[in-house]
């Protein structure tokens, strides 16, 4: 594999690092420190820049002549323009000048992305001062508000590596972004103004435009401030000048001198223009300092731009964004945020400190830590009340797949495990806003994408087997990780009436196995058993059987339980080909439904398996089943690389790439037309299968599979950080928190009180070292084979006993409560 979490090169062509809060919208940081997709507008915006945004350097060694160069490395892409325009831009007049490109700029850069935190290290042999970047959004497990922040923070390191004095100047230019997404006309002129104020906490400019109401989508201000206390502004760049010469006038300027002192002055508004914020220092000798810059947004109104026909904005529904109740306007954000800096900037490195301190391979790591960004880009957003929701994935102008698809959302850990009490919002909304407004419903049918407005009557044409029977095992996951019998309580009754839907649509018969029409995240409905959604139907009735025991619905419990015993003798018997799980219609047959997978391979057939891993439900079918199924997929559908495989479908991986299909048939009987997708690869279902091939103990496996993954993600040909499916940031690449989990081992049970250690390590390993998270607490645990050593950053954790790899400890009623900032360990 190419160096670890180091990008150089090359590799650097695609990296876009997201930055921003969890449903706030986010702007990206190329790797050769750039900015682009200015997606902070309520809806992604892929492939935008803003025109003249660029951060630049002015300085001057002691007795030598200033220089100045735009801190950046090298263009990586589009030499002949971007997307055609009418205004002697885009494809075919060269490179756009929206970034500084035609500017001086450094030599080389060289980007590690170790999520939340990006650095950029920028070297150019003239330059007198070793050059960097460090660029975060506060992003803490557990504390989902502090993670909301509309922020993006940029802090630029000067180092001064010659014997004399260097005076320096480093400036960021932004044009006034508040309106970019909708050009001004005759009739709607741009009323901007970009205003230099001095706040509690920090200094900068704040950039408004009036042109556009309260109320309106697409009203909103965007602040760029410091706390630094030596700046020097430009509010506004010249106005009035035809051609080129704004960016002369301010060129000539800042390269004399590195400062804004003959800027112009102006009082009223007018269109859309840049400023520009300078930070100064004198540094000494090998002295070194530390520049923060803030941007910071707010857009409060949301509005449903996506099916409502040919209304008009101003009648289609609308809402304001959780995140713009704590902050009203961008200054607000920045206040906040240099009032906590300290704070905000420690725990979120504590966080990347106890994630890529591990000792799990660094393609689990890389892994997990970059699919986390999914959780701030367009694809997730924050309701009025705070209710979290998510796109399947985003196009390059508006989401895909709205509704926080349950058949998506199925496969997601990352939220669950990092901010719980934020994913349990996007469950009540489901059990709370989703059951079908017809019969259906009330017999148990949830419609698997949520209406929005919130309120809105759900209806749907069918309900999806694999989320809705998938959200019962979420349930007694989720309570068994917060202990929250309060939550159990209020959530049963929607799950008892989710569950026994089935016997209404998918077990008639109540023989324990599905039959009939089952609609699942292929988009289509597989027809009969199959153990896609037979899987889910056994974790289901498992987990069911388990909540109704523990709130005294012994009637319930008992007809679950023979359900589960019955189906999973079924299973075993009709089901199992004697290497993996088949669905049991000939999809030969002339008459046969199309989209079927009949005695294929079908990559996600134990899904339902893994679901009940992760959620400390054991084995809900016969693990001999479980793991030559597991095998198999592997050795049928691993290709390393495609080589010649035939894909008529969507193409996530090339021919000289490695990759897991969908599905493949070994022993023939393809149906003349599959399933749509089974010829395809999506990461979701990569590190769903590696994630449940370390749990059943094949862990080279799952690693060649999590290998695949990074190597085609590696900067060249695809984003590190927009893992693609059905648009961008696809919400189902959130299973791979899932391989940490496994190889980790780490199991809290906070009903029983109850710490589960029982790594799964690559052969040679001795000693583990690992973050873990808990509804009430997260840190670090090392593990030597012996003993269990526990460190809480955050948060206390109640332990009354562990399982260390099957043998059970009862820990002293004196030491059961590990607590922040202190190590615990197994007597």
């Amino acid at each position: 594999m190419p160096s670890s979490y180091v990008y150089r090169g090359d590799r650097l062509r695609e990296v876009a690092f997201p930055l921003g809060g969890i449903g706030t919208g986010c702007v990206s940081l190329e790797g050769r420190g750039s900015l682009r997709d200015w997606e902070i507008f309520n809806r992604p915006n892929k492939g935008s820049f803003l025109e003249l945004a660029f951060p630049i350097l002015w300085c001057q060694q002691e007795g030598q002549a200033s220089q100045t160069r735009v801190v950046q490395g090298p263009p990586a892409r589009s030499f002949t323009g971007g997307p055609p325009r009418m205004d002697f831009k885009g494809d075919g007049f060269g490179t756009d000048r929206a970034q500084g490109d035609g500017l001086p700029h450094f030599s080389e850069a060289a980007f590690t992305g170790k999520f939340p935190f990006a650095q950029i290290r920028f070297k150019h042999a003239a330059c007198p001062l070793d050059v960097s970047l460090e660029a975060f959004s506060p992003f803490i497990p557990l504390d989902a508000e502090a993670s909301a922040m509309p922020v993006a923070c940029l802090t630029y390191q000067l180092e001064n590596r010659t014997s004399a004095r260097v005076r320096a100047t480093l400036a960021l230019t932004l044009n006034n972004p508040v309106g970019m997404t909708t050009p001004p006309t005759k009739e709607e002129a741009d009323k901007s103004f970009n205003d230099f104020r001095q706040g509690m906490n920090c200094r900068g400019i704040d950039f408004t435009n009036e042109r556009f109401p309260a109320g309106d989508h697409r009203h909103g201000t965007v602040a760029l401030t410091t706390d630094w206390p030596d700046v020097t502004v430009m509010p506004n760049w010249l106005r009035g000048g035809a051609w080129f010469d704004n960016l002369h006038h301010f060129w000539d300027m800042f390269s004399e001198s590195g400062r804004f002192d003959k800027a112009p002055r102006y009082t009223d508004r007018g269109w859309r223009h840049p400023g520009s914020l300078g930070l100064c220092a004198t540094l000494a000798p090998g002295e070194r300092v530390e520049m923060p810059i803030l941007i910071s947004w707010c857009f409060p109104t949301f509005l449903k731009y996506w099916g409502e026909g040919d209304k008009p904005d101003s009648e289609k529904p609308r809402w304001t964004n959780a995140y713009a109740k704590r902050y009203p306007t961008a200054w607000d954000a920045a206040e906040d945020f240099f009032a906590r800096r300290k704070d905000l900037v420690g725990r979120t490195r504590a966080f990347q400190k106890a994630l890529f301190g591990s000792t799990l391979p660094p393609a689990v790591i890389e892994s997990a830590a970059n699919t986390a960004s999914i959780l701030r880009s367009p694809t997730c957003l924050q309701l009025q009340d705070g209710t979290f929701y998510g796109w399947e994935g985003c196009g390059n102008g508006a989401g895909c797949c709205e509704g926080s698809c349950t058949h998506v959302w199925n496969y997601a850990l990352t939220q669950a495990f990092l901010f719980p009490s934020l994913h349990r919002t996007m469950r009540r909304a489901e059990y709370e806003r989703s059951f079908d407004s017809d019969e259906q419903g009330r017999k148990g049918a949830v419609v698997f994408r949520l209406p929005l407005p919130l309120g809105t009557p759900a209806s749907g044409k069918h309900a999806a087997s694999d989320g809705q029977l998938g959200g019962i095992v979420q349930l007694y996951r989720d309570w068994r990780f917060s202990g929250d019998d309060e939550y159990l309580r209020f959530m049963w009754p929607h799950a008892k009436r989710a569950l026994e839907f089935a016997w209404h649509q998918w077990d008639s018969d109540r023989d324990g196995v599905v039959e009939g029409d089952q609609h699942n995240t292929y988009d289509i409905n597989f027809q009969g058993p199959n153990p896609l959604a037979q899987c889910f139907y056994l974790a289901a009735l498992a987990a069911g059987a388990k909540m109704a025991r523990h709130l005294g619905d012994d009637t319930s419990a008992a007809e679950y339980e023979r359900l589960h015993r019955a189906g999973r003798e079924k299973t075993r018997r009709e089901l199992f080909n004697g290497e993996y799980l088949v669905q049991t219609l000939d999809c030969l047959k002339p008459d046969a439904p199309k989209y079927q997978h009949g005695i294929g391979c079908l990559s996600d057939q134990a899904f339902g398996q893994l679901a009940a891993h992760v959620g400390g439900l054991g084995y809900v079918l016969d693990e001999d089943i479980i793991k030559s199924s597991l095998a198999a997929v592997f050795k049928h559908n691993f290709r390393g690389p495609l080589g010649d495989h035939c894909n008529l479908q969507r193409i996530h991986a090339l021919a000289d790439e490695s990759g897991l299909l969908l599905c493949s048939w070994p022993r023939g009987g393809r149906p003349k037309y599959p399933f749509p997708y089974s010829d395809e690869v999506w990461t979701g279902i990569e590190y769903q299968v590696a994630s449940h091939l370390i749990y059943e103990g094949l862990v080279e496996e799952g690693l060649a599979i999590a290998g695949a993954v990074r190597h085609r993600y590696d900067g060249r040909r695809r984003n590190p950080y927009d893992e693609l499916e059905c648009g961008h940031h696809y919400a189902r690449a959130l299973a791979s928190w899932g391989m940490l989990l496994a190889m980790s081992g780490f199991r809290y049970d906070a009903v029983a009180k109850t710490l589960h250690l029982a790594p799964r390590l690559p052969a040679g390993s001795k000693a583990l070292r690992c973050i873990f998270t808990t509804g009430s607490a997260w840190g670090t645990f090392n593990y030597d084979g012996r003993t269990l050593a526990i460190r809480p950053v955050q948060g206390d954790l109640e332990i009354h006993r562990v399982i260390l790899e099957g043998k059970t400890v009862e820990v002293d009623p004196s030491r059961r409560i590990a607590r922040a900032g202190k190590t615990w360990k197994t007597s």
